[in-house]
């Protein structure tokens, strides 16, 4: 490091104008930085669960390129409301990249005319007025492939039903479909409240929200931490100097994303408040030790130098164990979480090297004996004052202490206890939100909209036309049925018995006696180009497709209710393949996979980082006093989500990466101040004593900064995301808590033997 100081302090402004040269080069990638959500992304392409989704879109079309547009009406079936129908159905025929529209309006009504089907409107279109309303309502809400899907069994509220090509499937067009979607609806929304739906409606929305809300705490985080930096500092170096390098950081990482084909989207856009809060924690450290050195008289050269030599090994190793506690998700096979890691892993050590870059270069060229105004503010003599007592404290009680600790830890593992994996779909919004009220309007109102897809393989052409086979349909009906968080589930069988009621059976909604009746009527919807048919069985009649609609049960429910079902199915079809699929699924598999792949990569992260302790420190017990302050705050922060009954799930599970990264900061930064005392002092009460007092104020200052930055999650309009504020906050608070009373109490406690050295660098 003393080489590195010398070159920096002979060329500062080389350095700054470096820095200035690469800046402007990243604008350009940070600001074409992509965001998306989509659900297969999650998985590495030969993941299982992918290649089930996979068959059921290669067989019979994806099941998440539908938006749905929803409104009730007590006079639904009268002339003025269909005829408004009429024309939103028309309108949003034409909306670009729409396939298809389907409403009650298009509702096709499955007659017979001499022992063929004909398909007609249910509405006179020629005179709307000539409609006998309530023969049309009774047939409608009474039709098994309409109710539950278009309209519900009151006939009260109606669904339009957009599909997208899946070609144009893309975040950028259903951008355009839904800006259009809402030009349409804004002429008709004095009459009728209007309700949108549908998972790629949610996933562009919810990126939406994810958007602005990414620029607001960015801003907000910003505003915050100018304001803490300006009372602590009073001087405009202190707010500027940490706010320049976190901004620079942040540039970098977000344009290397970009120029490595990465993306925001769920899990990367915590990445912003994240390399704020340690920018600012490295550069206050950094000028802390800086000002300790100009306040001992030392010149501002080696001032720096002295900063550089003490700090500058201290703050990289606090940045490499930071890193390597994102970095262990590289081995979670959940894609974004992998690429979270390996680019928040990325950003802390950009962070690091700005730091290190711009800090000592920014320090020459600036005029001002120290950063903080030490005739201004009361704070910094408050607060010295405060940590000597603390010292006193740790030194006469470290016992009381230690036990207190310990009491503690325990009452918050034993909360732990109760703690859950589950994770709902919508689980990150709050229940105010428009997204939150239009699902539950389809919930309430018509049916959920979550589908589960059963793909059934009967291993021969034509098998699935055989009486057999439908039965087994019903079966799984009747089983899928008999769960009350599934409220429809349609297949072959649902359509052969609409039909067979209609050629002659009338009342009786049942399946034909033989295996030639069903190919008789499979032959006239063939006939009749009745395309609905072809969602529900392939064309060599093969493979059937049953389409279940369950609730936001949850990951947990799900993945029972699959289990449960799984066994049912064994029975009912033992010589087909039966195989479980669907965004539904999807969703449900993925919870799991995070949770249980990040507990890995946690355990990954204290290995490697207990590692690195065990080579710098080459003494057991200073790595059990390294450790164990890193550990209560994970131990804490999972017994308040054990109280509070907050499940684990994929928003809450990476706060206890953020909190490792958090706590191992401020241990590695106490460690590396205490071994510089104690060879100074060559005695570890006064070492602990001055290193409690000057990196005790380094912890309090970084942590107050951390707690502004995560703490404006607090109001975000996802649930997650502010629960995430919530936890973070506490866990930093009790990583303060742990290295200042714990960490010491435990050198006095266990007292290791530490080698001394003369006149040390």
């Amino acid at each position: 490091m003393q080489r590195y100081g010398e070159f920096i302090l002979k060329y500062p402004r080389l350095v700054i104008f470096g820095l200035i040269i690469i800046s402007l080069s990243a604008v350009y990638p940070a600001i074409n930085i992509n965001t998306d959500f989509n659900l297969e992304g999650f998985y590495p392409e030969d993941d299982v669960v992918i290649r089930d989704y996979e068959r059921l879109e290669n067989e019979f079309g994806r099941d998440d390129n539908t938006i749905l547009i929803g409104f009730r009406s007590d006079s639904l079936f009268s002339e003025s409301v269909i005829s408004d129908l009429r024309d939103l159905t028309e309108k949003l025929e034409s909306v670009s990249f729409i396939q298809e529209v389907l409403s009650i309006w298009q509702a096709q009504h499955i007659q017979q005319d001499n022992n063929q089907l004909s398909f007609t409107s249910y509405f006179n279109k020629t005179d709307i007025a000539d409609t006998e309303w309530s023969v049309v309502k009774s047939e409608i809400t009474s039709n098994p492939l309409y109710k539950g899907l278009l309209i519900n069994e009151e006939g009260t509220a109606t669904a339009i039903i957009l599909t997208i090509d899946d070609s144009e499937n893309t975040y950028a067009n259903r951008n355009r479909i839904i800006s259009s979607i809402e030009e349409i609806l804004a002429d008709y929304e004095y009459n009728y409240q209007f309700h949108k739906s549908g998972i790629p409606y949610y996933r562009n929305q919810y990126v939406n929200m994810l958007n602005s809300e990414i620029v607001m705490y960015i801003t907000i985080s910003s505003v915050l931490i100018i304001l803490l930096l300006w009372y602590l500092y009073r001087t405009i170096w202190g707010v500027l100097f940490p706010m320049i390098i976190v901004w620079t950081t942040l540039l970098f990482t977000v344009a290397l994303m970009h120029l490595t084909g990465g993306y925001i989207e769920i899990m990367s856009s915590t990445i912003a408040p994240i390399l704020l809060c340690v920018g600012v924690a490295d550069a206050i450290h950094m000028i802390s030790k800086y000002d300790d050195a100009r306040e001992k008289g030392l010149v501002k050269r080696k001032s720096i130098l002295e900063m550089l030599n003490t700090l500058g090994n201290a703050t990289l190793l606090t940045s490499v164990t930071t890193a390597i506690g994102f970095a262990s998700l590289i081995s979670s096979t959940v894609m974004p979480m992998k690429k979270f890691g390996i680019y928040t892993a990325v950003g802390v050590i950009i962070a690091y090297l700005v730091t290190i870059l711009f800090l000592p270069a920014a320090l020459r060229l600036s005029k001002k004996k120290r950063v903080i105004d030490e005739k201004s503010g009361s704070f910094y003599p408050f607060l010295n004052k405060w940590l000597l007592k603390l010292a006193a404290v740790n030194r006469l009680y470290y016992k009381k202490v230690l036990i207190a600790g310990a009491l503690l830890t325990l009452f918050f593992f034993y909360g732990m206890q109760t703690l859950d994996v589950n994770g709902r779909i919508f689980d990150d919004l709050k229940d105010d939100t428009q997204i939150m009220q239009d699902s539950r309007f389809f919930a309430e109102s018509i049916a959920p909209q979550f589908p589960m897809e059963f793909i059934i393989d009967t291993g021969e052409p034509e098998s699935a036309l055989s009486l057999s086979a439908l039965r087994k349909l019903e079966q799984l009906e009747e089983a899928l049925l008999s769960f009350p968080e599934i409220h429809r589930a349609t297949g072959l069988h649902t359509l052969i018995k609409e039909i067979h009621r209609v050629m002659g059976n009338e009342g009786e909604y049942k399946l034909p006696d033989t295996d030639a009746a069903i190919a008789q009527y499979a032959l006239l919807l063939e006939i009749n180009e009745f395309d609905e048919l072809y969602n529900l069985v392939d064309f060599d009649y093969r493979t059937l497709r049953v389409t279940a609609f369950t609730e936001d049960a949850g990951s947990k429910r799900i993945n029972a209710i699959r289990d449960e079902i799984d066994t049912k199915i064994s029975g009912i079809f033992s010589d087909e393949i039966v195989t479980i699929t669907g965004t539904t699924i999807l969703s449900a598999d993925l919870t799991n996979k995070i949770v249980y792949s990040l507990a890995w990569s946690i355990l990954l992260a204290l290995s490697a980082i207990t590692l690195i302790m065990v080579v710098l420190f080459k003494n057991m017990k200073l790595v059990i006093i390294a450790l164990v302050p890193n550990l209560i705050p994970l131990i804490m922060v999972g017994g308040i989500m054990g109280f509070l009954n907050v499940d684990i799930k994929p928003s809450t599970a990476v706060i206890f990466t953020i909190a490792l990264g958090i706590a191992v900061d401020d241990s590695i930064h106490y460690l590396a101040r205490f071994r510089i005392e104690y060879l100074r002092r060559k005695a570890m009460m006064p070492a602990l004593t001055a290193t409690t007092v000057r990196t005790g104020r380094a912890i309090i200052l970084t942590s107050m900064i951390l707690i502004a930055g995560f703490g404006t999650l607090i109001t975000s309009a996802f649930t997650s995301t502010a629960m995430m504020g919530i936890l973070v906050c506490t866990t930093i608070f009790a990583a303060l808590i742990a290295d200042l009373f714990m960490l010491p109490s435990m050198f006095y406690w266990l007292k290791p033997k530490l080698p001394i050295v003369e006149n040390p660098r």
